[in-house]
Order: C-alpha cells, then structure tokens, then sequence
C-alpha cells in the first residue's frame, strides 16, 4: 500500500509538471503571437487588429476560468490575471475586452443554469462570441439605485426599454447581460440582468463613444425599445440580480487591476531601456541619481501591486469571488500608481514620451480610464472609509486586517479616526486610503505574497505614502471656509460667461447635457 501511495504521489507530481509544461508552453506561443501585431494602427483604425480575435480564440482567452466542459481553459484566478497582465502590457483594449467578457458577463452567465441552451451559450462564449455587459447609464453611472432601464415581467416575457452608456463590446458582441429595473405584478422594483440578444428586434446601438484611450476597443450606446426575450433569460430568476451585478464587478476591479499591472511594467521597461542608452553629458541617463532613484520607485510600486493581486487571489471568498474591500483597495493602488508611472515615464522620455511614436503616449491614454472603470477612484475610497467606520461592516474589515495578520494595523487606524466626523466626505477619502494603504503594507509585511527580494523596500515605500497621507488628515472645513470657495467658484463662473470664451463653454455644455 505505501508503495502504491507512493507511486501515485510521484505519479501526480509528474502530471503537474506536465501541466506546468503545458501552460508554459501556451503562454509563450501566445505572447510570441501578440508580439507580432501593430497594435499602433489600431488605435488609429478605432479597431483591433485583424488577426487579434482569430488569436484570443485559438488560445482560449475567451473560457480562461471557465470549466473545460464548456470549452474553457479552467485556470485560477491567479493564473487568468497573469495572463490579462501580460496582454495589457501589449494593449489595454485588448486586456479590456479579456476582463469585460471573463470577469463581468460570463459569470453571470455561468451562475444561471435555468437558461434555455445555457451550455451551448458558454461553448459559443468561450470559442469566441463576445459578451457585453451593460449596467452604466445617463444620470445613474453604476449606481443602482439610480437606474431607470426597465424590464416589464410577462408570465413568459420580459421587455426592456431604456437606454445604456459606454458599454464596451457592445456592437461586437453575441451576447449583452443587461440590467434593469422591474417592474410589473410582483416585481418590487428589483434590479434584474436579463441576458439579450444582440438580434434581438428593438435593440439598437445609436452612437459609438470617442474615448480619450482604449481606441481599440469600441464602446456604444445602447437604446432599448420594447426589447422582448422569453422570462426565462432573467439571470436572477426570482431573486434581486445586483448580487451577480456586485460580485462580477467586484472581479471585475481585479481585471482591471491587473490591467494597470500589465500596463504599468511596459512603461517602466520602455523608460528603462532609454534611459539606459540616452546620454547626458559623459553618463547615461540611468546612472543619474535622480533617475535611478525614480525608476527604483517605480519597480517598488509594481512590486506591491504585484503583491496585492496575488492576496486578492489568495484570499477567494466562499462563493468563489475576491474579497470586496481587499479588491477595491488592489483596483484603487493600481490605478492610481499606473496613472503616476505612466505620467513619470512620459516625462522621462521628453519630447520623445510624448511622441505617438513610442508606446508610452498610448500607454499614458490608456491608463487613465482604469482610474474610473469599476468604481472611479474617490467612490471606492469613500466606500472603503464608509466600511471602515460603520458598525455594521467594520467587524468586515478588521476580520480582513486579522486574516493577513495585520490586526495593529487596523486598530491604529480606529484610534486615528476616532475623532474625526464619519459623515464627511473628506473623512471618508482619508479613511479609504488609510484602509487601502494599510492593507498594502500588510500584503507587504507577510512572507506568504510577495517572494520579491526588495519586498522589504516596497514594504517601506508604503509606510512613506501613509506618512504623506497623515500630513494631509481630513479636517471639516468651517462655514467661512466654504462659504469662500463657493463665491470664488461663482465669480469665475460669471468671468466665463462674460469672456469672449463663452460660445466654447456653451457648446461644450451642449454636448455634455445629453449624459446627465
């Protein structure tokens, strides 16, 4: 029996060897292929490159944690972010377009199984129909509570009518998962997601965003005029559908963390290699004090994020998705420490970093959405602070300090805020980022997330942002103080109006007025 024992073990050694073979060996063919590609004149075209699709499909990047049955690569969650990563380093659309149809519209799909055909639909997903996820509109943002798009419930039909902004994929895709509110006998008002066809009669995409970045990626408005599907394509059947809705952004915001990772180590390796063949004066850039420091910086924060994602992925809650506060905060330091090292590394490179002929201009455009994507910065941070504080969910957060072995780290965080006002907006900012910044250095202090030899200095890095941000502690203005700010704001706005500028700034309200 030892024997056979084993030999078993030595036999499943060997097989997660091979496996590991494996998913080297495809990792490696599919870089190789994207490497190939013009990714450059895509964003010129407004489009991918040709051969992008026909390449995401035959390596599978379409079912990357979906099971094998239906087609799917069945990765982990560590495994699909890596490979997201590596895709954003070439190109955040297409990275997007990975974490809009893996993360936000197949789960959803996936946790339905009352769908007519539903392991057809996932077979055709994972082959390579793009699926959509419209959740954003006019006025509401992703708030919920706001949204107005409305699905009348018939016995055996459901009809949406509304319209949705920015919705990515939108007129590529099979599929759209659409939210709504419902309404009819019984409804209650509950958000439902209704997965629609993209043929379906009423459904018509009317405008096609002009972004700043993500140019290869198009994003459409969506109206929906007395769309009709079978009640059967009701993902939440009888249940409120914003916990799928919650739970696949909540994944959502550590695609797009992995987004920035991705995007934020080609900048560094584009600013590095320059810097290590510019000359100034008898040196090379890199042997500059200053621009050494600077790069070293940027390796420390790509460490920590590094760090992050991997506890994001460690720490799967039970219903097989990322600790919410954990993966605001991972979303939050990537996104905002992409943004400061792509803007670094651009001034790097001088006029040459502002040249489109490097990748950093691109990589500068692109990183600026994942700032707003999945939560603008500011609405996860006071979401994070509202937690924190709050007697409802605060023991949420100190369960999460506990379980990453950071309990002092939390606790000196509630002695800091114990004076201040927990409904201020400021406070809430200050209280998100100490959540934010304290969970970093925690990741940072334990063994188990980062292997990374100057963890130690990333670790340090992270004490000296929370420093600088205690410098800058979160004090309720009084009545003058705002009472100031809102006749300074009045009068420039009257200056405006008056200036021969006034025609810019009444066009420009004009084109704004239809989002609000």
């Amino acid at each position: 029996m030892a024997m056979h024992n084993q030999v078993y073990a030595q036999f499943g050694k060997t097989q997660e060897r091979l496996a590991e073979a494996h998913a080297t060996a495809r990792y490696s063919s599919f870089i190789a292929e994207l490497s190939q590609l013009n990714f450059a004149d895509a964003d010129d075209r407004r489009a991918f490159p040709p051969t992008l699709h026909s390449i995401l499909a035959r390596h599978g990047l379409f079912g990357l944690t979906a099971p094998g049955e239906n087609g799917g690569l069945a990765l982990s969650l560590q495994e699909a972010i890596e490979l997201i990563s590596a895709t954003a380093s070439f190109d955040v659309s297409a990275a997007s377009t990975l974490v809009i149809h893996n993360f936000l519209a197949l789960p959803c799909i996936e946790a339905a199984p009352h769908i007519p055909a539903q392991a057809n639909i996932i077979r055709g997903a994972t082959s390579g129909n793009l699926c959509a996820f419209a959740l954003t509109e006019p006025g509401a943002g992703s708030a919920p509570r706001h949204i107005k798009a409305a699905a009348f419930m018939h016995e055996e039909k459901v009809r949406i009518s509304g319209r949705k902004i920015w919705i990515g994929l939108a007129d590529w895709a099979r599929w759209i998962v659409c939210f709504a509110r419902a309404s009819g006998p019984d409804a209650k008002g509950r958000l439902v997601g209704v997965l629609v066809d993209r043929q379906a009669p009423g459904l018509k995409v009317t405008h096609e965003h002009r972004t700043l970045g993500l140019r290869g990626i198009i994003q459409n408005t969506l109206e929906f005029q007395d769309v009709e599907m079978p009640r059967s394509y009701v993902l939440s059947g009888d249940q409120d559908g914003w916990g799928a809705a919650a739970s696949s952004m909540n994944r959502g915001r550590i695609g797009v963390a992995a987004m920035g990772l991705g995007a934020l180590e080609r900048a560094i390796q584009v600013a590095a290699s320059y810097a290590g063949h510019r000359r100034l004066g008898k040196l090379r850039m890199i042997e500059n004090s200053y621009i050494e420091q600077l790069l070293g910086q940027m390796v420390l924060r790509r460490e920590v994020v590094k760090a992050m994602l991997a506890a994001s992925c460690r720490l799967v809650s039970a219903h097989g998705a990322p600790n919410v506060h954990l993966a605001s905060a991972t979303k939050v330091l990537s996104s905002e420490w992409c943004g400061l090292v792509a803007d670094q590394c651009v001034q790097l490179l001088g006029g040459r970093g502002y040249d489109e002929g490097t990748p950093l201009a691109k990589i500068y455009r692109d990183a600026r959405i994942l700032r707003i994507f999945e939560g603008p910065t500011e609405a996860l941070l006071s979401h994070l602070g509202r937690c924190l504080l709050s007697k409802a969910t605060r023991d949420e957060i100190a369960d999460l300090f506990r379980s990453i072995g950071a309990a002092s780290v939390h606790a000196a965080a509630m002695d800091e805020l114990s004076g201040l006002n927990e409904t201020d907006g400021a406070v809430l900012i200050y209280a998100g980022w100490l959540t934010t910044l304290g969970l970093a250095k925690a990741v940072m202090s334990a063994d188990c997330f980062s292997a990374s030899d100057c963890a130690a200095a990333a670790a340090d890095l992270v004490s000296s942002e929370l420093t600088s941000l205690r410098t800058r502690v979160a004090a309720r203005p009084s009545v003058e103080a705002r009472s100031r700010a809102n006749r300074t704001l009045a009068t420039f706005l009257h200056d405006a109006a008056c200036s021969i500028r006034s025609p810019v700034l009444t066009d420009d309200y004009l084109k704004l007025v239809r989002y609000v």
